[in-house]
């Protein structure tokens, strides 16, 4: 793909066959940061009911959302990663990925979704700020390259911001409420 191609997408659920071609494309699109191991077959086979990918008029992923409902939380749901192709970001994929996964949880019953990001990495905190996802400032928090995050999260030097976005208060599955909502101090999961 290159900087001259259309980004239009259309999104569908993942298939497990799409997990290799991502897999193979996904520390590239991260600027070399190795996160392939966070593409693993299973989430491609276990988890499209909840995942999404975007692709580009010619069948090519653009971009793709993988995330869950949460199986002993059940308000709760995590995204894991949201990857767009670096030639086609700032054109509302990455957006538009986490909406329709908002949708999908939302729908289920989810109130509080939460999704991990390195603290050194702008384009992360800046894209989920968009979004209307805010960084977890409660206890254990300390200022990481200028947002609350959590030192040694995923372990020794593994420092994450959570961020989280809450539904507002008393708005059901598809009521007025179901945009970005209001954030409130959640705990840390």
């Amino acid at each position: 793909m290159t900087a001259g191609d259309n980004c239009a997408v259309s999104l569908r659920r993942p298939i497990e066959d799409d997990q290799p071609p991502i897999a193979g494309m996904v520390d590239e699109w991260f600027s070399g940061r190795r996160v392939r191991h966070l593409v693993a077959r299973a989430w491609f086979r276990h988890f499209a009911s909840t995942s999404w990918i975007a692709d580009d008029p010619r069948g090519k992923p653009a971009g793709f959302i993988i995330g869950y409902r949460s199986p002993d939380h059940p308000g709760e749901a995590v995204i894991v990663l949201v990857g767009v192709h670096p030639n086609c970001r700032r054109r509302g994929i990455g957006r538009a990925l986490v909406e329709a996964f908002l949708t999908d949880v939302h729908k289920a019953g989810v109130a509080t979704v939460t999704a991990l990001a390195w603290p050194g990495e702008p384009l992360a905190v800046a894209f989920f700020r968009a979004v209307a996802f805010r960084p977890d400032d409660g206890p254990g928090t300390q200022n990481l390259y200028g947002t609350p995050g959590i030192p040694d999260y995923d372990g020794i030097g593994e420092d994450r911001i959570v961020f989280v976005h809450r539904r507002r208060t008393g708005d059901g599955p598809g009521g007025p409420g179901d945009g970005p909502g209001v954030p409130e101090r959640p705990s840390v999961p």
